[in-house]
């Protein structure tokens, strides 16, 4: 403790030597914002110690109906917890809400008010859009301690009935056709089926796409997703043609079939396949470099990667020669780079000529590599070229390349930033009343 009072001693000693320079203390968390403050309203700062501050909840039952729908709850604070926030979202918005200042940014954006008391039995209720049936739902609470931190979460999940459909609506399908890059499917609703939908992914891809996107655009289920993202809804035999496809990959293709009330029935999982493409020869691929050009302030470069008639796939990159010629890559680095699996790159597999765009510094040494497998998942030999970007672009480019371009480091680096919470709001207008 003698330590870190003498750490705060030597900071406000700085801050009073450069006054006129510095003049605000700025705290940054591990997670949530950056908060700042003026120096000269700062009166003391000190470290303590807060036991755990949260409101646990249980939920006694649950009501669905379409005068309503009423939570029960049973919600106990903590000895340090002076207050707490609570709220209810689907379950793919709860895992999302995963550390208190996420949660508590997310209790800002819906008002939720603040409590104080614990509650054996209280009903929630006045939610602004009835809970999606056949869905996951979780109640959250944010305790605070005395301090008004935000300090920890306590979570309670619960599921909605599936809602009743008339009769049995059922799709049947078929696969008619399929290339390497198509798949062609017929669909045939039964007299029950007043209309469906349906929608392709790559095999096991579906749930892992449910929980990437149900956050952003408020999906409450599967279902949900496959109607949005089906767009057209069909009521008599249809068949269609997915193009574009990578050769060689199974597809999951989820059918959504609804009742004359448009209620949905449960869904129909169809699988399908695109065929290899190359031979069983040896697989190689020739690499020209094209132009260096700049788009702003930023260049890039050119290059295309052709692959032979043997290929099935490969793969592509580029590297600064620099980096190339470190213990830590070299030719055995680059091969078990290219031979790995990278579900995150859109461009890892590519399936014929690759014209590729590389952001890519003046006057530095790159070198490009690719290698390709056949049909029968043989890899073969690793192309490379080597080349120096000049010190001034070739041509200017009109617009920038498109996004996604592909970066030169041999790392792939995934940016992600945290969704926006649209969609349907459930918590809005909630109160929670001990009965």
């Amino acid at each position: 403790m003698k330590k870190i009072i003498a750490t705060l001693a030597l900071c406000a000693a700085f801050a009073g030597t450069y006054a006129q320079s510095v003049n605000r203390m700025v705290i940054v968390p591990k997670g949530g914002y950056s908060q700042g403050y003026v120096i000269n309203n700062v009166d003391s700062a000190f470290f303590t110690s807060v036991g755990r501050a949260a409101a646990d909840v249980t939920i006694n039952k649950t009501s669905f109906s379409s005068a309503g729908d009423t939570l029960w709850l049973a919600i106990t604070p903590t000895a340090d917890c002076a207050k707490f926030r609570i709220t209810t979202v689907t379950k793919a918005r709860a895992d999302m809400l995963a550390s208190p200042a996420s949660l508590e940014a997310y209790m800002d954006n819906v008002n939720a008010p603040d409590y104080y008391q614990a509650f054996t039995n209280a009903q929630m209720t006045g939610f602004e859009t009835p809970f999606v049936a056949g869905s996951t739902y979780s109640v959250l609470t944010l305790g605070y301690d005395k301090y008004n931190t935000p300090s920890e979460i306590s979570r309670a999940d619960f599921d909605t009935p599936a809602a009743p459909y008339v009769g049995n609506p059922s799709v049947s399908w078929t696969t008619t056709d399929s290339t390497a890059t198509t798949i062609s499917m017929q669909f045939t609703p039964n007299s029950d089926c007043a209309s469906y939908t349906f929608c392709l992914f790559e095999e096991g891809q579906a749930e892992q796409q449910f929980e990437q996107w149900a956050p952003m655009f408020g999906f409450a289920n599967l279902s949900d997703m496959i109607k949005q993202f089906g767009g057209n809804l069909y009521s008599s035999t249809y068949t269609n043609e997915w193009t574009g496809l990578a050769p060689g990959t199974r597809y999951d293709i989820y059918i959504l079939p609804m009742d004359a009330n448009g209620a949905n029935a449960p869904l129909i999982l169809a699988k399908a396949s695109t065929k290899k493409q190359g031979g069983e020869g040896t697989a190689t691929v020739d690499i020209t470099i094209g132009d260096f050009k700049q788009s702003g302030s930023s260049y890039y470069q050119e290059v295309t990667y052709t692959p032979n008639d043997q290929a099935s796939l490969h793969r592509d990159m580029i590297i600064a020669a620099s980096a190339y010629n470190t213990a830590e890559w070299g030719e055995e680095g680059v091969l078990n780079y290219l031979k790995g699996d990278n579900p995150y790159d859109p461009y890892w597999n590519q399936y014929g000529v690759d014209n590729a765009t590389w952001n890519a510094d003046p006057s530095t040494a790159y070198i490009a590599f690719s290698i390709a497998k056949n049909v029968n998942d043989e890899w073969g030999p690793l192309a490379r070229k080597e080349f120096t970007t000049p010190a001034t672009p070739s041509a200017v480019a009109h617009k920038a390349p498109a996004v996604g371009s592909r970066k030169p480091q041999a790392e792939a680096n995934v940016l992600g930033k945290a969704p926006r919470f649209n969609g349907r709001a459930v918590n809005r207008g909630v109160k929670l009343e001990q009965k």
